[in-house]
C-alpha cells in the first residue's frame, strides 16, 4: 500500500508513505519514500518504527516536514531531505495527535492538525515549532490543511453533523468560506468532500467526493464557484496533490 504523495518544490520528486514488510523482524511498518521522477528511482528516507508519513517539503530543497510516532503520541518533525537528522516541532503526549504538516510557500510557518484540545483543529506555528496558533474552533472534526501558492490562504476539510466539506480562510484564521455541499445520488444523504489541494496559480482546488457512490475527483474555485468533476469510473481516489509549475 502507498499512499498520501506530495511533490517537492521543483517537482522533480514525490514523497509518500509506503506499507513496508521488513524481513527482519517479519513486520510491516508506515515507511516514507522519495520517488524522483527524471531517474524513476526509489529511495527509502525514514524507516524508523511507527508512523513515517504526512510529508510536506520546504522551498530550500533541503529539509521536510512530516509526522513520526517514534513509539510514542504522533508529532511534527523537521527532518533534512536524508533522513539522517531531525528534530520534533511539536512534542504532545499521551495520544495526542499533531498530523499532516503543510509547509508555507516561503518556508516560515507550518500548518497542522491536532486534537490537543479536545477536537482535531487546524492550527499553525513558525518553522521551528515555536509561536502555535490555533486557526480552527468550530465543527467536529478538522483535517488536512493545505496552504495557497502565495501563503495567504490556507484550505481544509471539517466535519460537521457527521460529514466532511471544503473550506477556506484566510492564514491567519480569517474570513472562512465553505466551498462544498453535496448531498449524494444514493441515498439522498450528505456526502463527504476531502483531501483539498492547491493548484499552482492558486485559483482552483483539487478534492475527492463521494457524493456518486465512489471516491471522484473534482475541482472547485477558491471562491466555491465552479465546482465540477474530472473522473468519471467507478475507482476510489484519496489524498490528490496538484503539482507545482513544472518547467
Amino acid at each position: 500500500i502507498a499512499n498520501s504523495p506530495a511533490w517537492s518544490a521543483d517537482g522533480k520528486s514525490i514523497g509518500y508513505r509506503n506499507f513496508t514488510y521488513h524481513t527482519a523482524d517479519k513486520t510491516r511498518n508506515a515507511d516514507l519514500f522519495f520517488y524522483n521522477l527524471e531517474t524513476q528511482e526509489r529511495k527509502l528516507i525514514s524507516a524508523r518504527p511507527g508512523i513515517n508519513s504526512g510529508v510536506s517539503f520546504f522551498p530550500d530543497g533541503k529539509h521536510i516536514v512530516l509526522t513520526m510516532t517514534r513509539g510514542e503520541s504522533p508529532n511534527i518533525y523537521k527532518m533534512t531531505m536524508d533522513g539522517r537528522s531531525f528534530d520534533a516541532l511539536t512534542s504532545s503526549t499521551h495520544d495526542v495527535l499533531n498530523v499532516e504538516p503543510s509547509v508555507s510557500p516561503d518556508g516560515s510557518k507550518v500548518a497542522f492538525s491536532s486534537d490537543r484540545n479536545g477536537r482535531p483543529m487546524v492550527y499553525v506555528m513558525n518553522a521551528d515549532g515555536s509561536n502555535v496558533k490555533r486557526l480552527t474552533v468550530a465543527g467536529e472534526y478538522n483535517s488536512c490543511p493545505r496552504f495557497s501558492p502565495d501563503g495567504k490562504k490556507i484550505t481544509f476539510a471539517g466535519s460537521d453533523k457527521g460529514h466532511f466539506d471544503l473550506f477556506v480562510m484566510d492564514a491567519d484564521g480569517e474570513n472562512m468560506i465553505r466551498l462544498t455541499s453535496a448531498k449524494k445520488s444514493t441515498n439522498g444523504k450528505m456526502s463527504d468532500n476531502e483531501d483539498p489541494s492547491f493548484s499552482p496559480d492558486g485559483r482552483h482546488i483539487l478534492f475527492t467526493s463521494n457524493r456518486d457512490g465512489h471516491h471522484q475527483l473534482y475541482i472547485v474555485d477558491v471562491d466555491g464557484d465552479n465546482e465540477r468533476r474530472i473522473t468519471f469510473d467507478k475507482n476510489d481516489y484519496y489524498k490528490p496533490s496538484w503539482s507545482p509549475y513544472l518547467e
